[in-house]
């Protein structure tokens, strides 16, 4: 206990969270301070996976369209696919948000072990909360109202 307790405090020491983007741009976690972040896992032989989409590009477009304080999204791909492959894949299932091609360095999180999954980051940079399996508008209203609840209309 004590090697895993000293070996999660040690990936913290340096290394910054990192991703990639499907379009080769590189951003740290550090980017979204300040605001809410939600993170889906996803895959494209994961139907469920694309069933939630339209959600969270619902959810993405209304924080992009007003002055909301609702999270950031960030669909990261399961698979170690090329960026050509995962710009292919955002085009065919209209994402809007952004995707990535990994994520390096100490994230909040471990990589998930089922899809799709979600996750909520606080604008410090803390996992707050998290789901398995595919996202309903039920579940996004209840984060409206805990988290972000000044963002009407999800």
């Amino acid at each position: 206990m004590a090697v895993s307790l000293l070996a999660t405090s040690l990936v913290g020491c340096g290394d910054a969270a990192t991703l990639t983007l499907s379009n080769g741009e590189r951003r740290e976690l550090s980017d979204y301070r300040g605001q809410w972040l939600v993170v889906n896992y996803f895959a494209e032989w994961c139907a469920p996976c694309l069933r939630e989409m339209p959600l969270l590009n619902e959810l993405n477009e209304r924080n992009e369209l007003s002055d909301a304080e609702g999270p950031a999204v960030l669909a990261v791909s399961f698979d170690a696919l090329p960026p050509a492959e995962l710009e292919r894949l955002k085009t065919d299932y209209r994402m809007t948000m952004p995707v990535a091609a990994s994520l390096e360095g100490p994230w909040p999180f471990e990589t998930p072990r089922a899809l799709p999954t979600t996750l909520v980051i606080n604008p410090r940079g803390k996992l707050v909360d998290s789901h398995q399996g595919e996202l309903k508008a039920e579940d996004l209203a209840r984060w409206q109202a805990r988290y972000w609840p000044k963002n009407n209309g999800l």
